[in-house]
């Protein structure tokens, strides 16, 4: 007959003490409800809000190249229904009795307070040709849409030259009808000899930064750079590396890289029975 080998009743087997697994490389356990996913990314410090990228210097030549251009179109406009130059002549020390007026749509001359003559001159159309021209390589640059067509820097450089030229040589006939005065003759520039002058100057620049803005072209930025996931990487850095020592050794296609496969952990052994007499 068998004795148990201590006194009291037979508890059976002791409960070996609960011992905590320990964690493979590259497993994780399974997400609990209401806590983070264990598998997601974490930010690092300061990473959220993306940085703006920098100002594209190409974008910045054209906006300027496209306000100046409207500006000195507009000028140019108005220049045309102003007086350029006014003549008068005077007989002796008596008061003056002759006088032209030039303006870019008209010439006028004849005697104070009599009759006079008028003809057209064709200095006006020069300004308006020059003015829509600039105004619509203007709209191009402002808009942004130079760079998508093929022929749009040339028109910036296009419209900026021909408003240069127009106000340039309408300045010029103004700028000669001061060569004949002498003898009792003077000739005085009027507003619009100043606001084509101003023109003038603006179509300048606006010619300068739109041949500057053709010279560097507008390129894409580069993607801001992603944080490296932890399922494209395995256990120790190496990308492609095995999971685990009985993971089989699969050759990746260049540029691929391969997941690591979790190892469920091995469980705990159970101990020995205790003796028994018989």
């Amino acid at each position: 007959m068998t004795e148990p080998t201590q006194s009291g009743p037979y508890t059976g087997q002791p409960v070996p003490p609960h011992q905590p697994m320990a964690s493979v490389p590259g497993w994780a356990p399974p997400p609990q409800q209401g806590t983070p996913y264990p598998y997601a990314a974490t930010p690092p410090a300061g990473y959220g809000r993306p940085a703006s990228p920098p100002g594209d210097p190409a974008a910045a030549s054209d906006r300027t190249t496209g306000a100046l251009l409207i500006l000195g179109a507009l000028l140019a406009l108005g220049s045309s229904f102003a007086t350029l130059d006014k003549s008068v002549q005077h007989i002796g020390e008596e008061e003056p009795v002759y006088e032209t007026v030039a303006k870019p749509w008209s010439y006028s001359s004849g005697d104070i307070g009599g009759k006079t003559e008028s003809v057209m001159q064709f200095s006006g159309f020069l300004l308006l040709l020059g003015a829509l021209v600039a105004v619509a390589a203007a709209v191009l640059l402002l808009t942004g849409r130079s760079r998508r067509l093929p022929l749009g820097p040339a028109l910036a450089v296009g419209g900026s030259v021909l408003l240069l030229g127009t106000t340039l040589s309408v300045l010029t006939e103004a700028f000669n009808d001061t060569q004949w005065d002498g003898d009792g003759r003077t000739t005085t520039f009027g507003a619009g000899f100043y606001l084509l002058a101003v023109a003038f100057l603006l179509a300048l620049g606006a010619s300068v930064t739109a041949a500057l803005g053709t010279r560097r072209p507008a390129t894409a930025l580069p993607a801001p750079a992603q944080p490296p996931q932890p399922w494209q990487a395995a256990p120790g850095g190496a990308p492609g590396a095995p999971a685990g020592p009985g993971a089989p050794d699969t050759p990746s296609a260049p540029g691929a890289q391969v997941a690591a496969q979790p190892v469920p952990p091995s469980p705990p052994a159970q101990p020995p029975a205790p003796p028994t007499q018989g």
